[in-house]
């Protein structure tokens, strides 16, 4: 009799572990992810090889005219400190998911969640990357007279769209955000939670845009892209009736 009730109660147990996790895993699903992302990282790659070297003179033809009036602000800006600041915040914010382990209840999850921070890092790496390939827009430096011909004739003179920095910071932030929601839903503190994870990201776009390296449209779109990744990813993996 002891036997069976403390078998049930282990059962009980397990079973409230369970319903108070707001994540489960299915490996048809993170495989495909994963594999998924890493394919597209792949494709970049290859993209990136086959395309045709710059030219002096095809860096002489770029016409600011054609560039969006709401853009140009970027390409009167060339500053090598908001370049080396931009790195540093993007290297903090990859870092700030790691934060969610100081937390006992999501700690006790530290697989699930470590893996579905990565997932969405990845998928955000490889949407970027793949769209630099494919858009081929000249960075803003290209624009201005500052900026040294020898940096205009590099491949990645020519990977403006969109952010990879915002859209990847982006990714981070508003992932840890939306997991420290799930398993505090009720926190009074989650108003200041979203508040930072927005302005990280919105900081970091900033100094690219600084930087010469990214226009205003750049920025945009990978914070976009970057925030909606890291609230989708997560929802994806939510069990029902959280």
């Amino acid at each position: 009799m002891k036997k069976q009730f403390a078998f049930l109660l282990l059962v009980f147990l397990i079973g409230e572990a369970a319903a108070q996790q707001p994540y489960n895993l299915r490996w048809p699903r993170e495989i495909a992810l994963t594999a998924g992302s890493s394919a597209g990282i792949g494709v970049s790659y290859l993209l990136q090889k086959r395309a045709p070297a710059i030219s002096p003179g095809d860096v002489a033809s770029l016409d600011l005219a054609r560039v969006p009036r709401f853009d140009r602000y970027a390409t009167r800006h060339f500053s090598a400190s908001a370049r080396k600041a931009s790195d540093i915040l993007l290297f903090s914010s990859v870092a700030i998911p790691g934060l969610l382990l100081l937390d006992d209840d999501i700690r006790r999850d530290a697989g699930q969640v470590s893996l579905i921070t990565f997932e969405t890092l990845l998928l955000s790496t490889a949407i970027t990357t793949l769209s630099k390939e494919l858009v081929r827009r000249p960075r803003p430096f290209n624009y201005n007279p500052d900026a040294p011909l020898a940096l205009k004739l590099q491949q990645d003179a020519r990977r403006s769209f969109f952010s990879g920095h915002t859209s990847l910071s982006a990714a981070a932030c508003f992932a840890t955000a939306k997991i420290w929601s799930d398993y505090h839903p009720d926190s009074d503190w989650q108003p200041v939670v979203w508040v930072t994870a927005a302005a990280i990201p919105a900081t970091v776009g900033y100094l690219r845009m600084r930087a010469g390296k990214h226009y205003l449209s750049d920025v945009f779109t990978g914070f976009v892209v970057g925030s909606a990744l890291g609230m989708l990813v997560p929802h994806w993996h939510r069990r029902r009736g959280h």
